[in-house]
Parts: C-alpha cells; sequence; structure tokens
C-alpha cells in the first residue's frame, strides 16, 4: 500500500457561501500523489475540536502547507502588527500539533512557506510580521500585478549550506533559484533548528531540524508548483515520499 500523507488545509471563506471550508491547494495534492508516490488525506484545521494523535497514527507522513492567514504573534510572544493579515487559529493550533507529533514519532513532516514558519513557531522561535519592513530586506512578497504563471516563477536565489539535506537534494550546488511568494517570514530561530539555505538578504529559505529522527524540511518558497519543471521541487517531493515509505515500512 501506498504511504498515507496528511496534508494541513486552512479555513476558507467563499465568496457566495455562508459556511466556511476546510481546503488546501491542488498543486500540493497533485505533487503528493505524482512525485512522492503517496495517498493524500486532508487533515481539517480543526484545532482543539480533533484528536491529532489517533490521526496521526494512522499517518506517514504530514505536508504543512501555506495559506493566507498569518500565524497569531501571541503564539510567539508577540503583539499584533498593523495591517499584519487575516488569522486561522483552527489551523494554527492543528499545525502546531502536528509538528510536535510527527517530530516525536520521526515520522517525515515538510514545511511549504506558512509551514516552516509554523515549525519555527512551534519550536519556540519567531516571526517577522513584516518582512518588507526589516531593514535590509527585500518585498518577498507575491507580485499581484502579474499574470499567475509569472506570479510562481523562480525570483532569487538562495545559497545552499554544504553537507546539508538541501544540499543533496541539489547534488552539491552552492545555490538555486526559487520563487517567492511570502510577507512574514522567520526572526529569532528556534533552537532545535538547523539553516539549509538563505536569501540573499539573509531571510532564512529552509530549515532542519537538529535532533530529528526522521525527514524534516522546512522551506519559505512554494516548493509544490509545478515539479514537473523544476528539478527542486521534485527531488524534495521524492526525497519526502521516500521517507513516507520507509516510516510506513517500519510502522
Amino acid at each position: 500500500m501506498k504511504p498515507l500523507v496528511g496534508i494541513a488545509t486552512n479555513i476558507r471563506e467563499i465568496e457566495g457561501i455562508t459556511l466556511p471550508f476546510h481546503g488546501a491547494g491542488n498543486t500540493y495534492v497533485m505533487a503528493v500523489i505524482g512525485f512522492s508516490d503517496a495517498q493524500p488525506v486532508l487533515v481539517p484545521a480543526a484545532g482543539a475540536h480533533q484528536d491529532h494523535d489517533a490521526l496521526l497514527d494512522r499517518l506517514d507522513g504530514v505536508v504543512l502547507t501555506g495559506g493566507a492567514a498569518n500565524v497569531q504573534p501571541h503564539l510567539y510572544g508577540h503583539a499584533e502588527a498593523p495591517d499584519s493579515g487575516t488569522r486561522d487559529p483552527g489551523r494554527d493550533h492543528t499545525a502546531i500539533a502536528l509538528v510536535h507529533g510527527a517530530l516525536d514519532r520521526g515520522m517525515p513532516l515538510l514545511g511549504i512557506c506558512r509551514g516552516i514558519q509554523e515549525i519555527n513557531v512551534a519550536l519556540g522561535g519567531t516571526l517577522h510580521q513584516h518582512l518588507k519592513d526589516v531593514p535590509g530586506r527585500m518585498d518577498h512578497r507575491r507580485p499581484r500585478d502579474k499574470p499567475f504563471p509569472e506570479q510562481v516563477k523562480p525570483r532569487h536565489p538562495i545559497t545552499v549550506r554544504p553537507g546539508g539535506l538541501l544540499s543533496r537534494l541539489v547534488d552539491g550546488r552552492p545555490e538555486v533559484e526559487v520563487n517567492s511568494l511570502h510577507g512574514q517570514g522567520i526572526d529569532a530561530l528556534a533552537d532545535r533548528l538547523q539553516v539549509e539555505a538563505t536569501a540573499p538578504d539573509g531571510t532564512i529559505e529552509a530549515v532542519t531540524v537538529r535532533d530529528a529522527t526522521g525527514f524534516v524540511l522546512g522551506v519559505q518558497w512554494h516548493a509544490e508548483v509545478d515539479p514537473a519543471t523544476w528539478p527542486l521541487h521534485a527531488a524534495i517531493f521524492r526525497e519526502f515520499g521516500a521517507a513516507c515509505r520507509d516510516y510506513a515500512a517500519k510502522r
């Protein structure tokens, strides 16, 4: 049987429909199916209303997706900054529980965009609420004035730490190009995290967990976008899938 991978959802409001939906982008689902060779299952952003341990006992891997809402600042000890975006408390609660549960089990964990930020916050780190306002930082937000295919194309290089997990996935290349669609980013790095890559302005672009017993990777860019075209994205999901199969076999 193929490994079962939980994909974190967000609460989404759909125009003209009264009740909110739990949703995840099709790109995450198709990347898990096509490149991780795994069976995806959507994890509701239901927070304390669901039993995360019972769910994790049935999974072989977790993907923390991106999302329009930003992590609540009180979760990392900061006050709410003005104009810092919408909130999704159910997603925050669910994601933090999934991070701890996956790490405790040695379960493969892949965090994308919001996902890398959730890993950092879950382990005690903090976030910049407005990365563009930090002196010396570039504006990493999505260029919404461009057609969508242009928005998700690579926009800047990242410097890859030699000898790390990401370095192995890029065959040792010191730099690769990535897309950029985020307004927030890691500020104080959690003690358990190891930086795997940085942007030219110093923004942390990828992390692993130092003491993890299984595959863990958080990336700030959207690695689920078009893995058939971008070899790095394909490599990430294939490596994650292989780790999920190993975990499933042991479980």
